[in-house]
């Protein structure tokens, strides 16, 4: 393995993430082939011990340590497979083979950026170590969800897993009674920000988040802060009368919806309103709420600068095509409609 303090290039990105998800794609066809051996050996010891790997395994397509070990299993019961068969498990055990180098490869190159945000949380009393250990858990998750050909970067997508697992994980550790209006409202904040970081693969600005959720970007961050309560997972909350257990995961299917790094997202986006003129400025900072205030209407807009509605919504299409290569701009544009 390389030097582990160093961070993998957009390159090195890009190809172990293709050749993990390939790797997986080789997992579900070793898969099929075990269940049809189960099917077809119910009494076998050996599909007895393919069946207890499967169970004991979440998300197994991506455990390709086990994967390895059923394919094995496949092969070394020769009577049941054709030439064919027995060529297409070896082929795809190879590939899985590399995946899983590759799998180690990422997790390793990123502990560094695991210990970075793991620290952040050195004085609240809970054990480096163990933020460690949950941060790497997130690493593991992001390293299995990241999709290459969405086009950017994994380090920038891991940050988001990381830490937001290790928020929620000390989150639990110190809890505290919520009111259950504000659960509601935690729930669909989360809600929001599984669905744009996994649509977009960044950091969602808290601007959309708020403007989904029909709040301001200050109660957003002001709930953001709220320690999880401790109150049973069944409790209905939110709409369509979700479990709370749902909308906010165990640490198991732990998902990335927090805007995991909102203060690096902040200061792109502050570094290129500089480069605006004071009208473009005003304009953006307040359709989009980057004062912390309510997102303003095109109409309040178009009143204090003494144009129409429309040329309010030129504008802002004109500037967020200007702004359009900083991560999160780009989706501003569903909302400056």
């Amino acid at each position: 393995m390389r030097n582990n303090k160093t961070l993998l290039s957009r390159e090195e990105e890009q190809l172990h993430g293709l050749r993990i998800q390939t790797a997986a794609v080789a997992s579900k066809i070793i898969l099929k082939a075990a269940k049809k051996f189960i099917a077809e050996n119910e009494t076998s010891p050996t599909g007895s011990e393919i069946l207890e790997i499967m169970k004991a395994k979440k998300n197994i397509e991506f455990n390709f340590v086990k994967i390895g070990e059923i394919g094995e299993l496949l092969l070394a019961t020769q009577t049941h497979l054709t030439p064919a068969g027995s060529k297409s498990i070896k082929e795809n055990l190879e590939i899985v083979k590399e995946g899983n180098v590759s799998k180690d490869e990422m997790i390793i190159r990123n502990q560094g950026l695991v210990r970075k945000l793991a620290s952040t949380h050195i004085n609240q009393n809970v054990p480096i170590d163990d933020l460690t250990q949950v941060g790497t858990e997130g690493l593991l998750r992001a390293v299995e969800k990241f999709d290459p050909n969405r086009g950017y970067k994994f380090s920038t997508y891991a940050r988001a897993w990381i830490k937001q697992t290790i928020n929620r994980y000390v989150d639990d550790q110190h809890m505290i009674k919520v009111p259950e209006y504000q659960l509601n409202k935690i729930a669909r904040i989360r809600k929001v920000q599984d669905e744009l970081i996994q649509e977009t693969g960044q950091e969602p600005v808290l601007a959309i988040v708020a403007e989904k959720c029909d709040m301001t970007v200050r109660e957003v961050e002001e709930l953001l802060t709220i320690k999880r309560d401790a109150v049973s997972l069944n409790k209905k909350v939110g709409e369509g009368d979700s479990d709370l257990g749902e909308l906010l995961p165990d640490e198991v299917s732990i998902s990335p919806e927090s805007a995991a790094d909102e203060a690096m997202v902040k200061e792109e986006v502050r570094k290129a309103l500089d480069e605006l003129s004071q009208t473009d400025r005003e304009v953006i900072v307040k359709r989009f709420a980057f004062d912390g205030g309510k997102t303003a209407t095109l109409e309040e807009i178009g009143k204090s600068q003494g144009i129409t509605k429309e040329a309010v919504r030129q504008k802002i299409k004109r500037i967020i095509q200007k702004l359009s290569s900083i991560p999160g701009i780009r989706n501003l544009e569903e909302i400056g409609e």
